[in-house]
């Protein structure tokens, strides 16, 4: 059974929705930083470089969200996937959306002998979100 997540966060994934078995999920948007070589300059000097996004789920493990993203793993879609997250309260909401341009890079489940079934995983994506 799916235990529905407490935060204000809505996470679908290849259009089915995967928020009730999450107990956790980030975005994290990562702007690499290049070194450069600034002949007059007596400290190190960094330029901004190519921006990069991930996406980190976990919970507790189903065997309903096991059948939507373990398949991507087994055989990785030739199709990039549809990706949509959306934290916030109603009315104050803040949208990142990816066309076909997501796929499931990293998915662990850990079995405890007495306790609960959980998983982690991570949604690599490609591009920019369209943010609203």
């Amino acid at each position: 059974m799916a235990v529905k997540s407490l935060g204000n966060v809505t996470v679908t994934y290849n259009g089915t929705a995967i928020t009730g078995y999450l107990n956790q999920s980030s975005v994290e948007a990562i702007v690499a930083a290049i070194d450069t070589t600034v002949l007059n300059s007596t400290a190190g000097e960094k330029i901004s470089g190519l921006g990069d996004w991930n996406v980190s789920v976990g919970g507790l493990w189903a065997k309903a969200l096991h059948d939507v993203l373990n398949p991507d793993c087994v055989t990785p879609p030739e199709t990039l996937r549809d990706l949509v997250v959306v934290v916030g309260k109603s009315g104050a909401t803040a949208t990142y959306t990816w066309d076909e341009n997501s796929f499931v890079s990293g998915y662990t489940w850990t079995v405890e002998p007495t306790g609960a079934i959980t998983w982690s995983g991570s949604l690599a994506v490609s591009g920019v979100p369209t943010m609203t």
